[in-house]
């Protein structure tokens, strides 16, 4: 039998990825050089599976966004798209996509780069068990904060469904659901009998699960979140893990540079520039046609094609998308959108007084980054002028003005222009 069909679907909105979810969906941003869903494909590619199926919203559709990339490279796959005009759901994206799917198909986040790998246990497991549908579980110390497995009490084989977000102390396991799921046909059936909600995928799976043969898998291996922008900085660290230090050909590289890649690789990339006594302290990735001026220090960063850093800058554990500047100044902890340009002595707060974990306003709700040091999120064609400050934990959203001398205390809505 020919595996599974891969559906991805990456046509939501992302509102909690603001403000980085308005030029592309956040499984097709690039991190370290390439999109993360090419690294699922890729992944795909290795473990034998064929054809693709893609939803994706008008922002990335035709000839724009991640379809005008695919166009341009071959991944050596069956890829064939979908457009979702409206995010409303991932239940009404996988119907838009039924007539592509076979008997036995595979649902998917875009951003897992072990797809294949995962993919591969699962349908292993659907062979071995002659299930109807096999998910994927992870174990979890915090079960509250997700979608968890319920276990049939007398065969924790198999599944009786998924209860969302369980009240503490009444949870019904430790697994709690990875976006990855393997369904038969018949469960398309379900899902169009479900009332439309945002939520209807996960009420047709629980109904399901408990009139067929569901069973899973636990999964062991790290699997990274993409709910929340800074979520990027474990990705990118995961992703570079399994690289090794090395310079591009056509990279001009100062004699006088410093690179250190005791605890990461560093990679320079086609046609990158290394000033005059500049360091790179890994991980560190700087991408192709990227600027990295004299004096410059980088360590734990991405820098994307076409960024670039000026003389005299720091810039730590930080990731700069495409087509970002930033002149003399301090950036650290931070995300810079495509195009967002900074001008010279920027210098981004990143850690509260009290040391205590910084907290990131998200849809009108204080979520807790699990960490006590962050800087700035941007937007896409943010312009920030000289000697502007910026509090721990500011988003600035797309298209954003602020004028020279400002100190940035509370979140910037997009289009907004601050002055002093």
């Amino acid at each position: 039998m020919s595996k599974p069909t891969i559906l991805i679907i990456a046509g939501g909105e992302n509102s909690r990825f603001a403000p980085l979810n308005t030029t592309t969906h956040k499984g097709f941003l690039s991190i370290a050089g390439k999109p993360i869903i090419a690294r699922a494909f890729e992944s795909l590619k290795q473990h034998g599976f064929e054809r693709v199926v893609l939803v994706v919203s008008p922002k990335d559709y035709g000839d724009n966004g991640f379809s005008r990339y695919i166009k341009s490279h071959n991944f050596d796959l069956s890829i064939t798209t979908i457009l979702q005009e409206k995010a409303s759901g991932m239940g009404d994206a996988l119907l838009l996509a039924k007539e592509h799917l076979n008997d036995f198909f595979i649902l998917a986040s875009p951003y897992y780069a072990n797809l294949g790998q995962i993919a591969e246990k699962l349908w292993t497991k659907q062979n071995s068990s002659n299930s109807n549908c096999v998910f994927s579980g992870t174990k979890t110390d915090n079960p509250e904060l997700y979608g968890v497995l319920q276990f049939n009490p007398n065969d924790e084989t198999k599944v009786l469904g998924v209860v969302e977000k369980p009240t503490k102390g009444q949870e019904p396991s430790n697994f709690k659901i990875d976006s990855i799921y393997l369904f038969d046909a018949k469960f398309l059936e379900e899902l169009q009998q479900t009332k439309k909600t945002e939520y209807s995928l996960e009420e047709a799976i629980t109904a399901y699960a408990k009139k067929s043969n569901t069973t899973w898998i636990e999964n062991t291996n790290h699997i990274q979140s993409l709910k929340y922008p800074w979520h990027l900085f474990g990705l990118f660290n995961q992703i570079i893990a399994n690289y090794k230090t090395s310079f591009a050909k056509t990279a001009q590289i100062s004699d006088s540079a410093i690179f250190d890649d005791a605890n990461g690789p560093v990679i320079v990339d086609e046609n990158a520039v290394i000033g005059d006594f500049t360091k790179l302290v890994g991980p560190c990735y700087v991408g192709k046609n990227c600027l990295v001026g004299d004096y410059a220090f980088i360590r734990g960063s991405s820098l994307e094609e076409n960024a670039l850093v000026g003389a005299n800058t720091e810039v730590v554990r930080s990731i700069l998308f495409e087509n970002s500047s930033i002149h003399f100044g301090y950036l650290a902890d931070s995300i810079l959108g495509h195009g967002t340009k900074i001008g010279a002595g920027l210098i981004t707060a990143n850690k509260r007084l009290d040391r205590k974990n910084i907290r990131i306003e998200v849809k009108k709700t204080l979520v807790n980054t699990g960490t006590n040091t962050m800087g700035i999120i941007t937007g896409e064609n943010v312009n920030l002028g000289i000697r502007v400050s910026t509090m721990p934990g500011i988003t600035i959203a797309a298209n954003v003005e602020i004028h020279p001398g400002v100190i940035v205390t509370r979140n910037v809505p997009e289009g907004n222009v601050l002055k002093k």
